[in-house]
């Protein structure tokens, strides 16, 4: 009984070993794409290329920064005193040179016109040493020589006369020293007119001339002093600009170190941003820039850098930069956002691929796949300029060749592919996108 049943179960056994070898050898086994029994389905990667393209690229640094006047001042008062001058409103243009504001100090005003009169008669007494002796001074001086001459003349005759008298006791002593007296005082006098005559005659000397310069300049010194503390009574403009501030009005008194007013240059308006520590040393003057501001949307403004400041800040490690702008106007102003472009380097004739076409291994390699001969062909390449719109390949990449930018995650370098695009590419779910 039991030997019938054990040949049914090895027959039964048989027979599933049969069918399992049959479902495997239709539908477990590897098919060709498009043979039979493969349902329509190839298992060939689906990717997309573009062509690597000659062309030119810039690397730019999209920064953002301020608006702000190069030529800005707060004018403060330097004297006291009460206002008398001041009809400025903030945004009035002024130009260099024009009286702001003025404090009246009369005090000033009087040493002012002392020291100009006290100059005036100092010159007024050199340019008379200068010019000598009057002739009508010499002739009076010769005139008086000669009455000195005739006198002592006159004095010696008398004092003869006494000598004589007093030998024969005809006169008396006292007589003879007055005669004597009066002849010594005629020779004096003569030698002092004598002495005056030739002065006039030789005119100043050169130490008199040259204390009289010394009395100019010191009046002249004076009056300099006095009109600079004048001057400081009125405050100017330093430049041309425009009014951001007035802290004064006529009637208030001012007081030394306290603001009057506020101006800048809205010619030296710049953007002034920083650049990052990794590309300070590339920013140069000359180098061009894009920029948008927040208040004007829509507009944008060309420029270049004017000025790299020549050291990092310490606590940011970024280094300042200015740019100017070109073509604005009144509606540029201190303070305005700005966002900047700003042009490092240029690169012409550069080979070109998409940004989607590198990869980065886990080694840190850039890598790219090329399609050739229907496979992946995987390329190491060196990266030079980067962009958004492309990426510059510096070698391992020649101009014309077809570089996967999709479908290439997990490709294998000699696996085979399929284009996005050929002949029966589209059929089924054979693209990887689902598009």
């Amino acid at each position: 009984m039991r030997k019938p049943k054990a040949v049914h179960l090895v027959l039964l056994s048989a027979g599933i070993l049969v069918a399992a070898a049959v479902a495997w050898s239709v539908l477990g086994r590897p098919t060709e794409a498009g043979a039979p029994g493969s349902g329509g389905r190839d298992r060939t990667p689906l990717v997309e290329v573009r062509e690597a393209r000659m062309g030119d690229i810039v690397l730019t640094l999209e920064r953002s920064g301020e608006v702000v006047a190069t030529e800005s001042v707060v004018i403060a008062a330097t004297k006291e005193g009460p206002i008398n001058y001041g009809p400025w409103r903030e945004g009035d243009e002024v130009g260099a040179g024009d009286r702001l504001v003025e404090i009246d100090r009369e005090v000033h005003r009087a040493e002012a016109e002392t020291a100009r009169a006290a100059l005036s008669v100092a010159r007024a007494r050199l340019a008379d040493l200068r010019a000598g002796a009057r002739r009508e001074e010499i002739e009076k001086a010769r005139a008086g020589v000669k009455r000195w001459e005739a006198t002592l003349q006159e004095a010696r005759e008398t004092y003869r006369r006494q000598m004589d008298l007093i030998a024969g006791d005809f006169t008396s002593r006292q007589s003879v020293d007055q005669a004597r007296e009066r002849m010594e005082v005629a020779e004096a006098e003569l030698a002092s007119a004598r002495q005056s005559l030739a002065m006039l005659e030789a005119g100043p000397t050169a130490t008199e001339v040259a204390v009289q310069e010394a009395a100019v300049e010191e009046a002249s010194a004076r009056l300099t002093q006095a009109e600079a503390h004048l001057a400081e009574c009125i405050v100017r403009a330093p430049f041309d600009g425009r009014i951001t501030a007035v802290h004064v009005r006529p009637g208030d008194l001012a007081v030394p170190r306290n603001p009057l007013v506020e101006m800048f240059d809205p010619a030296s308006l710049v953007v002034r941003f920083n650049v990052p520590e990794a590309h300070a040393a590339a920013v140069r003057p000359g180098l061009r820039v894009e920029v948008t501001l927040d208040a004007l949307p829509g507009r944008r403004y060309a420029g270049e850098v004017v000025r790299a400041y020549p050291r990092l800040d310490q606590a940011t490690r970024t280094r300042t930069v200015e740019a100017r702008l070109e073509g604005v106007g009144a509606e540029l102003m201190p303070h305005q956002f700005a966002r900047l472009k700003l042009e490092l380097d240029a690169v012409e004739d550069a080979v070109l691929v998409p940004p989607e076409a590198v990869l980065q291994t886990p080694e840190g390699e850039d890598v790219v796949f090329l399609v050739e001969d229907g496979k992946a062909a995987r390329r190491r390449v060196e990266i030079g300029v980067e962009q958004r719109t492309g990426v510059q390949i510096l070698s391992g990449v020649r101009p014309g060749a077809e570089v996967i930018t999709r479908g290439h995650e997990g490709l294998r370098d000699g696996a085979p592919v399929r284009l996005a695009g050929e002949e029966g590419a589209g059929r089924g779910e054979g693209r990887e996108d689902g598009r």
